[in-house]
């Protein structure tokens, strides 16, 4: 074989590398409320990589002892072949990431062009909505002006936006697929802002609503091939469609929300898959902390050991410290079911450096697959196998806590899942989650309101937030507007709506679950391919501009 000269060798091996997507480098500042957190674009929340950056009231400089160091989106399922898929997002050591910005294609692909274009975060405040309908019977004819006055709503990353390329110098996808949320106006389905659209949050069978700030970004874990150099395992695809939010009011104040809208690109289905939030909780000093969880509220949480935040003292190696009584951080599961949560005890810290060992955690077991069980650590405590570690309030004297399992102040991360099950190609999942601060503990072992108050929130969330939620009526179409031949369906069911100007179409299978959406629909009939759905009862809802119909499809084998 000859010897290809190093310079010439160099040169073919440059391109190749130099088309997949490097780590994300966007980030950004929500500060609604009482805290200020740092928004990521690669599946991680709340670090500059450093220090954690979960801080409430924070000083002048936006400084402060803060709560959580990071977090991370974990997934993990099986492939049609008993393959293992892991996508997960941890402390992003040198770089190293599983998730790059930007959407996917229908078919699940990417380029380095696209992630370079999608690496930033899209900002709106909910006064500057208010300015800007307000302004708009006079900026309706002029863009110019609407641009340079209101660049964040006039380049919201809405589909269809016209405005989109002249604000960014960037195209939105051609494929017209569905961003971020909007309040469509004239409900045609398209972003124009000088048509009385705006930005919102908009959640699965909730009202849409403007918060006091809101942001929006797009990340996937293709990465146009890039390696997942965080997991090391294999990718799904799939596309994760973000949103943070935070409202300015009594009960919310010391509230952060996050939605992750999670697209999958799989051309095969996926079987027992989980998704997860990993975090590595820091109240204040890192080294004096507990956790816990709480089952029947979805939630895993975090507080200080005593009521005394640091070591030797309150000193914690330099680091700022609370000076009174440290808080509760809680982490909540708010439109799904936490089915599994586990965290580093004594002499069990949780390790991640396989792909299996994130797939352990995820469905509840320890790293090297061992059952979590009752008691003790958790870990070859003797005890049942359990789904939840610390599941009894700490003040219990006969449950199971840290503080009544006696266990060593140190550092502590943890995951806390749910089961997804089987997801099929398209499906769409929504994972939404409150992080909440509460000051004044009860310490050592009381944590004061913190369940009160996380019912409050749950409540907040179930009512879709009353206080911002804006008028957006639709009207309730009846179900003979919607032809379905034949029904019950084996493989293919060809769609009728023949006066009906329908712009999306949503499947949703028995227990509610979004699996699929249609886009660019002919106008009078479309046929939709069952063929991969496992025999049972469908709903699918038609958006029109005159409303929204419904009808159940039968799918029988």
């Amino acid at each position: 074989m000859k010897q290809i000269p190093l310079l010439l060798l160099i040169l073919l091996i440059k391109p190749l590398y130099a088309q997949v997507c490097t780590e994300p480098q966007s980030s950004i500042d929500l500060h609604g409320n009482n805290i200020q957190a740092r928004i990521l674009n690669a599946g991680d929340l709340f670090t500059n990589f450093l220090e954690g950056r979960f801080i409430p009231n924070p000083d002048e400089n936006g400084d402060g002892p803060g709560t959580i160091f990071t977090a991370g989106l974990w997934l993990g399922g099986l492939d049609a072949g008993g393959n293992l898929r892991v996508a997960a997002a941890t402390y992003r050591a040198n770089g190293k990431t599983d998730f790059f910005p930007g959407p996917l294609t229908q078919d699940g692909q990417t380029t380095e062009g696209d992630c370079s274009n999608w690496d930033k975060h899209f900002l709106v405040k909910g006064q500057d909505v208010a300015a800007f309908l307000q302004a708009l019977p006079v900026l309706a004819n002029d863009p110019a002006s609407a641009q340079a006055q209101f660049p964040d709503i006039m380049g919201w990353p809405g589909r269809g936006n016209p405005f989109f390329f002249n604000v960014w110098g960037f195209d939105l996808p051609q494929s017209n697929v569905s961003l971020a949320p909007f309040y469509d106006a004239n409900d045609d389905g398209m972003y124009n802002p000088l048509a009385g659209d705006y930005p919102v949050v908009q959640l699965r069978d909730h009202l849409p609503f403007v918060p006091d700030e809101m942001i929006w970004c797009v990340f996937n874990d293709q990465g146009a091939g890039a390696l997942h150099s965080s997991s090391g395992g294999q990718g799904f695809p799939v596309e994760v469609q973000q949103m943070a939010w935070a409202f300015n009011d009594s009960l919310l104040n010391n509230t952060v929300f996050t939605s992750h809208k999670l697209i999958f690109r799989t051309t095969e289905p996926i079987d027992s898959c989980f998704i997860g939030m990993w975090t590595d909780f820091d109240i204040g000093c890192y080294a004096d902390d507990y956790v816990g969880t709480a089952p029947s509220l979805h939630t895993m949480y975090a507080y200080n050991m005593d009521a005394v935040d640091g070591i030797a003292g309150s000193s914690c190696n330099g680091l700022p410290v609370f000076e009174s009584i440290p808080p509760v951080q809680s982490l909540t599961f708010l439109n799904v079911s936490m089915d599994k949560s586990i965290a580093n005890s004594s002499n069990t810290p949780l390790t991640f450096n396989t792909p299996v060992a994130f797939y352990n955690l995820l469905n509840g077991h320890w790293d090297d697959g061992t059952p979590l069980t009752y008691g003790g650590s958790g870990y070859l405590s003797g005890g049942a196998p359990v789904d939840f570690i610390f599941s009894d309030a700490p003040n219990d004297a006969n449950g199971w806590s840290m503080c009544t399992a006696n266990i060593a102040p140190s550092d502590r991360s943890g995951v806390a899942s749910h089961r997804l099950g089987l997801v099929l190609p398209g499906q769409i999942e929504e994972f939404n989650l409150a992080w909440t601060v509460h000051p004044n503990p009860d310490l050592p072992c009381g944590l004061g309101s913190t369940f009160e108050d996380i019912a409050q929130i749950q409540d907040a969330y179930d009512q879709s937030f009353s206080g911002g939620v804006l008028e957006a009526p639709h009207v309730q179409l009846p179900p003979t507007a919607i032809t379905l031949q034949p029904n019950p369906v084996a493989t293919h069911v060809k769609i009728g709506y023949e006066n009906l100007n329908v712009h999306e179409i949503r499947c949703f299978d028995a227990s509610g679950r979004l699996i699929r959406i249609l886009y660019d629909l002919p106008k009078t009939t479309c046929d939709l391919d069952v063929a991969a759905w496992q025999s049972g009862v469908y709903t699918l809802q038609l958006l029109t501009s005159g409303g929204i119909a419904a009808r159940p499809l039968v799918v029988l084998r």
